[in-house]
């Protein structure tokens, strides 16, 4: 059974091989990878799953903008992509030229403005972000370096993927992302993988897309239990969920067997780094692992638990998604819109009076509002 009137799926690699690029210049989980097209055995999933169109990230350094390109131009009815300054990072990976944001912004820049109808976002990596090689920047400097970023979002009407949710991290990266949210109130933000697996950095997420109308949480990792924080939080709800397989495509990364009676840690749907199976630069699987059967249960799950009804699971696995890409959909399928007690805007409302602390234009800095000083 499909999981809803049209199912769209948020994060697909279909342009890389995981197995690190002979020559990369670094080891381990960011080495450079090869261009690779892998968008039939993805098909041939999407088919078995009943998924109408994937939403396609470049991600490693050595993935191009071109090949995903090239993709969805193949199949124009089944994908759309985002894009990545994939030539500044991969200058930068091999020595050729320092990374730098002006590249990227320019590299980004061309794309969103030559082929609208196919890069549809940005990510999964934002500029200056996971797995580029560059300079350590302050905390202000890349508080700056996603305001430009953000600048560029809005201009195209494009939404950006966030990874950078690292609890253990220098940069406080979610207490940056609020502030350039509050900033700018049009920029549209989808957090990778909801923020993670475990139940405490989903609520953190939920916390954050609370209080900031535009962010969006993927869920592909999400187990059942766990969309409880976004659809009982009546600022979060399910118009702020999109639904995918978690990285439908990789190899370096497989669904866990469970772990039934486990109390401290995750019981099951964990997913873990392919590490045991590393030789040398060998890093992938040696086979398609299968990402949508465990995503795709725990949506009907959902209604087991009594958690949410079809109407808004329709919008989890599709209409959020369709609308925040303008992807084409079939004239007779609808989604529910125009229900306040669910926090779902009726069609015409734009949300801007919703933000929690929007600041006038003119004004950089509100103490309070903005907790980040660099």
């Amino acid at each position: 059974m499909r999981l809803g009137r049209f199912v769209v799926d948020g994060h697909i690699h279909a342009g890389k091989k995981d197995s690190a690029k002979a020559g990369s210049r670094t080891t381990g989980t960011f080495s450079e990878v090869e261009s690779y097209d892998n968008s039939d055995q993805i098909l041939y999933d999407m088919d078995a799953y009943d998924i109408q169109i994937g939403i396609l990230l470049p991600s490693f350094t050595g993935t191009t903008n071109e090949m995903y390109g090239s993709i969805v131009k193949h199949h124009p009815s089944r994908f759309r992509t985002c894009a990545v300054d994939t030539q500044t990072r991969l200058n930068a990976q091999r020595g050729i030229k320092a990374w730098n944001l002006n590249d990227a912004l320019k590299e980004l820049d061309d794309v969103l403005s030559r082929e609208p109808d196919i890069f549809v976002g940005i990510g999964e990596n934002c500029p200056g972000s996971m797995g580029v090689l560059r300079e350590r920047p302050t905390r202000m400097e890349r508080y700056k370096e996603l305001c430009a970023t953000a600048e560029l979002a809005v201009a195209h009407d494009v939404p950006m993927f966030f990874h950078e949710f690292n609890s253990f991290c220098m940069d406080e990266p979610f207490t940056m992302l609020g502030n350039v949210c509050s900033k700018y109130p049009d920029f549209k933000v989808i957090i990778a993988h909801g923020g993670g697996y475990k139940a405490y950095e989903i609520e953190k997420t939920c916390c954050l897309a609370e209080y900031h109308e535009h962010i969006y949480l993927e869920t592909g990792y999400w187990k059942a239990e766990y969309y409880e924080y976004a659809l009982k939080n009546y600022h979060v709800t399910a118009r702020k969920l999109i639904w995918g397989g978690g990285d439908t495509g990789s190899r370096l990364w497989y669904p866990q067997a469970t772990m039934p009676g486990a109390k401290l840690v995750e019981s099951q749907g964990r997913v873990y780094n392919n590490r045991n199976n590393w030789r040398g630069t060998q890093r992938e699987a040696e086979y398609q692992p299968d990402f949508y059967g465990w995503s795709t249960h725990q949506i009907h799950r959902l209604k087991d638990l009594e958690l949410c009804t079809q109407d808004e699971i329709n919008l989890i696995v599709g209409g959020n998604a369709a609308k925040l890409y303008k992807l084409p959909v079939p004239p007779a399928v609808t989604f529910c819109s125009g229900r306040p007690d669910l926090n779902i805007p009726y069609k015409d409302d734009d949300r801007k009076d919703k933000q929690a602390f929007p600041w006038p234009e003119d004004i950089d800095f509100i103490p309070d509002t903005q907790p980040f000083y660099g």
